[in-house]
């Protein structure tokens, strides 16, 4: 079931109405039993996955918080657990398969018949959906009781925090302490959470269908397919148009997570705050993602030594938790390669930033716009030159798109079908509605008073809950109607 289907477009409302008419008592166990069905509608069996590491972290939890002697060990034990089931499911394939293209090679140099080489091996080991997500947070979650955090002694709340179907197959990684806080009362029902959930919903179902899956459908994905055909020109729009379709798709699905999470009275993290805003890539990952950069930043970066040690342990310690970054991506080479030059590129722009600070000149141009507007507009076209190596299925792959955009070429097939969809409209107008809604939300904030337009259209929201219900339900089958051809999966559910 996805977000951005027409079956979580029934789903959701039905909990939404029986969570709102049962007794407060019963309403956090609808939630589970329904974030369960949720998972289950995928393939039932990695339901049991899902609740055998509940229960096993569930119970460490409590062994590490009551253990005096032997608190090291179950916190090992869990981590070991998280991380085994994870790598089983995320990272067999790969390694087989590395092994098997390792003696391959071998055979081709040497001469020597180490495989047979006329049938490559077969494996089908199924990646379940959110294992990347959910173990993240039972890590969290064991960690921050053994540094003294209390545990979570109610089972089924526990359960609710490992299974929550807004954040369940691709986050927000949640933190217990956040969430555990907001189960402890009861939700009440508020006007302002069901408009501010909707609009998200709403929100996202728009980048996510009219923009990302448009961009994957027309441009992205031929593009990658045949980068032989590509001209020059081609070749940057399809690069640039993946950087906006991996935003448009994972921030859309954040986007609809933390509106339905608002609509039962829960809230989830932010995961996105204006990236491509971003004048540097250490200010980029503060941005981007931002549940997974605080994770790997708390649970790998700090343990290291983080920016507490000498300089060049600095650098090793951002490069290392960039390359585990990047694997946690996906099993395969392109992803750590992806990772370890951003690695790279962090720790020479810390560098340069301690440069700049000190040098007499530069320090002064600094704090100027132009330095600042020209440090977004690098940072941007990096990010997405970057961006090519994960999206490609190969480093090899990526190599051949970048000759295709640094070469010299006429202008394809691409550019033509670009200029002639409904792209350049669709996201000029989303820009629009953006800087709209941000203006609004400044007045509002300064508590100016809006135009008579402006009070016009927020009067037509201020209306009853059904009449709005009614009118949100009919943007969003008006959105998903859009949806070019078939639904697409989100991009980030594959990791």
């Amino acid at each position: 079931m996805l977000f951005s289907s027409f079956n979580y477009l029934v789903f959701l409302p039905i909990v939404f109405g029986l969570y709102w008419v049962l007794p407060n008592k019963f309403r956090k166990m609808l939630l589970l039993v329904a974030s369960y069905i949720f998972y289950m509608s995928w393939l039932p069996k990695y339901g049991l996955l899902l609740f055998g590491l509940t229960v096993v972290n569930y119970f460490l939890g409590l062994l590490i918080s009551s253990a005096e002697k032997r608190k090291k060990f179950f916190l090992t034990l869990a981590i070991v657990v998280n991380l085994g089931c994870l790598c089983f499911f995320k990272y067999t394939n790969f390694l087989l398969d590395s092994v098997w293209q390792g003696l391959k090679a071998l055979n081709q140099t040497t001469g020597i018949q180490l495989v047979n080489m006329s049938q490559a091996p077969v494996y089908d080991i199924l990646l379940p959906l959110g294992i990347s997500f959910f173990a993240f947070e039972f890590i969290h979650y064991v960690v921050d009781v053994y540094k003294g955090s209390k545990p979570m002694k109610n089972f089924f709340d526990f359960a609710l925090f490992g299974a929550f179907f807004p954040s369940q197959i691709a986050g927000p990684i949640k933190r217990f302490q956040d969430f555990s806080k907001q189960l402890v009362h009861p939700p009440v029902f508020s006007t302002k959470d069901f408009n501010d959930g909707m609009f998200l919903i709403l929100q996202g179902l728009f980048k996510k269908v009219c923009l990302g899956d448009v961009l994957a459908q027309l441009i992205v994905d031929p593009g990658y397919a045949n980068p032989a055909a590509l001209g020059t020109m081609d070749a940057w729009i399809v690069f640039f148009a993946f950087t906006f379709q991996v935003f448009f798709d994972f921030a859309g699905y954040t986007d609809i997570g933390r509106g339905s999470a608002l609509l039962f009275g829960y809230r989830v993290p932010i995961n996105f705050n204006l990236p491509f805003l971003s004048a540097n890539f250490l200010e980029i990952w503060r941005r981007w993602h931002i549940s997974l950069s605080t994770w790997l930043r708390d649970y790998l970066y700090f343990p290291m030594g983080g920016s507490h040690c000498s300089p060049w342990k600095q650098r090793r310690n951002l490069f290392l938790t960039m390359a585990l970054g990047g694997l946690w991506h996906g099993a395969a080479w392109h992803y750590v390669f992806f990772g370890c030059i951003q690695g790279v590129i962090l720790a020479v722009t810390r560098d340069w930033q301690q440069f700049t600070d000190k040098h007499p000149t530069l320090s002064k141009m600094k704090p100027t716009p132009w330095w600042h507007w020209s440090a977004v507009v690098a940072t941007f076209w990096t990010w997405t030159v970057l961006l090519v190596i994960f999206r490609a299925p190969s480093v090899t792959h990526a190599f051949q798109m970048y000759e295709r955009g640094f070469g010299s070429s006429p202008a394809g097939e691409i550019t033509t079908t670009f200029f002639n969809s409904t792209l350049p409209i669709t996201m000029v107008a989303y820009g629009l509605f953006c800087a709209i809604h941000a203006w609004v939300e400044y007045m509002n904030k300064k508590e100016l008073a809006l135009p008579a337009v402006a009070m016009q259209i927020a009067n037509f929201w201020n209306q009853s809950v059904p009449m709005k219900a009614v009118t949100y339900s009919a943007v969003a089958i008006a959105i998903l109607a859009y949806a070019p051809g078939h639904v697409q999966p989100f991009v980030y559910f594959q990791f």
